[in-house]
């Protein structure tokens, strides 16, 4: 996964074009950089590991004296972030490079069979394996057009590719699933590629957004379109053409005002790309792993944890399997002592680097636990320490409060809980194939709710901006993401936010309740909590409570927030998604720094 940045110019691309393109789609990925150049008839790629600010130093993405270039940087998904695995990436003549975004599902597929046919690997990346597709179907004298279109076919997932061929001079383009846009300078003497359309911005006016399943060749004497399915040339009335206009300051946001706003938008994204990030061999390892465990602990701090309690009810539901979430800044205190060899540690951290955990894996391993790690950093000290890991591929998150990397970390667990319950005979494999396709329909639907539950979310945010505190409260599986919606109220508008079972919200909290205290009701997804549901809404009622309810299928009087209706293990998502839309407007109305709260890091590592 990644940015692309690239170009194609009558005369030498414009000094530091690439690297300013780049610098703008950091926020695609930071773990390394490259950029692919044509000189005559041979390719020189210039790249190293490392955020792109940092390695500019000694890899030189300014001077780009050449009129074609692939630019790329790096969030690692497939393999860690190494030399080996940065793009831009080789095919084994030299003649062809690739850079590319998304992941590709059936990569391995396709890797052993180029292998046996004598093509040689250099990275653990699932990029490569297009770049050794193609090389291959033009050696055996396919047109770059048909190539393409074979091997978009054929390589499933959700992904974007940039190719450089030499000697032609040309970049092949292909769209599925992950965007490219394409945009001329306004003098028409430079083509930029890219990403997204707010990276071109003082690059091109105007700019072409490439339609899923197409592919594109592009060369100086013009920009070729072919749909995939039909193999026919798109023609340019369905190129869908968008002015490049942005405020500067969220040019490197996306065209977003904030990342937490970015982020949250991106969770349809994220869920499906979790889907497709946790191979199933890794997943059937991990489940074996789980299903002859004689004790199951679920660690995390923060997000983490709250992501580890509510795996209580997948597990349970799904499994068969009773787990133990504990913090990990507790695990040493009252857990370690029950760690024996036969005891497995599923630890939650999205950066990988979080102390707590690591300190509470290690003194586990030493006591001969299994370490089943949970991350959205493959080159991080938890994957390190794990005996399997699973990455969530969300995709980078820069905002301090997490997003899209929990609801990821709930479908990871979601997957991992599913699987293990097949090994346990409670499921078929039909069964957890049908919940994959759930998942990726439901993020579809999100996708379609987004701007519906944002636009009650700034009523909502309305309401308590001047308010001295919130509950959020909520029964069963809707429970855990109570407490992570008070974390994130608490982390972007600095508002004293607290989360409560239903019937504990009884038992002492609502004596303190008032109209400046509102309370965020989440309707149970459980029909046995309907009704405590409404007698504590009824309660509030009585009391005068501001209440604002989140609902998907009650409908009572206090509807504030409609959520689209799902099955019970993605209930969590679109609750939590209404609740991270509540909290960054709320942070907005506040006037706060949503992205940077003051006192807070991204990972406590120390």
């Amino acid at each position: 996964m990644g940015g692309i940045f690239s170009a194609v110019c009558r005369e030498i691309i414009p000094r530091g074009a690439i690297f300013e393109g780049l610098r703008r789609l950091i926020y695609r990925g930071y773990d390394g950089a490259g950029v692919a150049i044509l000189r005559g008839d041979k390719i020189e790629v210039r790249k190293s590991p490392g955020h792109l600010l940092n390695i500019s130093k000694q890899v030189d993405f300014v001077e780009i004296d050449s009129n074609i270039a692939i630019g790329h940087t790096r969030y690692a998904s497939r393999g860690w972030p190494v030399y080996e695995n940065t793009h831009p990436l080789l095919d084994c003549s030299g003649k062809l490079a690739v850079v590319g975004d998304g992941i590709i599902e059936n990569y391995e597929e396709y890797k052993a069979i180029l292998e046996r046919k004598g093509h040689l690997f250099k990275s653990r990346t699932d990029t490569e394996v297009a770049v050794h597709l193609i090389e291959d179907y033009l050696s055996a004298g396919h047109s770059p057009a048909s190539a393409l279109i074979k091997a978009t076919a054929e390589l499933k997932g959700n992904y974007a590719l940039v190719f450089l061929s030499a000697p032609e001079a040309k970049l092949y383009l292909v769209q599925h699933g992950q965007p490219l846009v394409v945009g001329y300078s306004s003098d028409k003497s430079c083509v930029y590629v890219s990403s997204d359309l707010p990276s071109l911005y003082g690059f091109a006016e105007y700019a072409y957004i490439l339609e899923d399943e197409t592919i594109a060749i592009l060369s100086r004497d013009g920009l070729e379109v072919y749909d995939v399915k039909t193999g026919e040339r798109v023609g340019e009335e369905r190129l869908q053409s968008k002015r490049v206009k942005y405020v500067v300051e969220f040019v490197d946001k996306g065209g977003f005002p904030h990342y937490m706003i970015k982020e949250i938008y991106e969770v349809p994204e994220a869920i499906q790309s979790t889907t497709i990030s946790i191979m199933e061999k890794y997943l059937r390892l991990s489940a074996m792993i789980l299903r002859r465990a004689s004790r199951v602990y679920v660690i995390g701090t923060g997000t983490s944890y709250h992501a580890a309690q509510a795996s209580v009810y997948y597990f349970a539901e799904l499994a068969g399997l009773g787990v133990t979430p504990v913090s990990a800044a507790e695990f040493p205190f009252s857990a370690l002592e029950n760690v024996e060899t036969g005891t497995v540690v599923v630890a939650i951290s999205q950066s990988g680097e979080t102390s707590d955990v690591i300190t509470s894996v290690k003194q586990a391993k030493q006591r001969g636990a299994v370490i089943i790690g949970i991350t959205n950093n493959v080159g991080s000290r938890l994957a390190l320490e794990s005996n399997v890991y699973l990455p969530i591929g969300a995709g980078p998150e820069l905002a301090v409060p997490a997003t899209k990397t929990f609801t990821s970390t709930l479908i990871a667990l979601l997957l991992l809980a599913s699987y293990t319950g097949v090994f346990s005979g409670l499921r078929k494999m039909d069964d957890h194939k049908a919940l994959v396709d759930e998942v990726r329909s439901h993020s579809k639907k999100l996708k379609e709710y987004i701007p519906l539950i944002e636009e009650k979310a700034v009523k909502v945010a309305r309401e308590l901006k001047d308010a001295i505190g919130v509950y959020i409260t909520s029964s069963g599986i809707a429970y855990p993401v109570a407490i992570e919606g008070a974390l994130k109220i608490k982390e972007a508008s600095l508002l004293h936010a607290e989360g409560y079972q239903l019937g504990e919200l009884r038992h002492g909290p609502v004596s303190i309740i008032t109209p400046r205290f509102p309370v965020i009701l989440i309707e149970p997804y459980e029909e046995q909590a309907h009704p405590l549901y409404l007698k504590v809404m009824g309660e509030l009622e009585s009391r005068r409570a501001n209440i604002i309810s989140i609902e998907s299928r009650l409908k009572t009087k206090y509807l504030t927030m409609e959520i689209p209706q799902s099955s019970k293990y993605l209930y969590p998502v679109s609750v939590a998604l209404a609740l991270q839309l509540i909290a960054y407007h709320t942070g907005v109305a506040r006037g706060l720094p949503v992205d940077t709260p003051p006192g807070l890091a991204k990972a406590l590592t120390t």
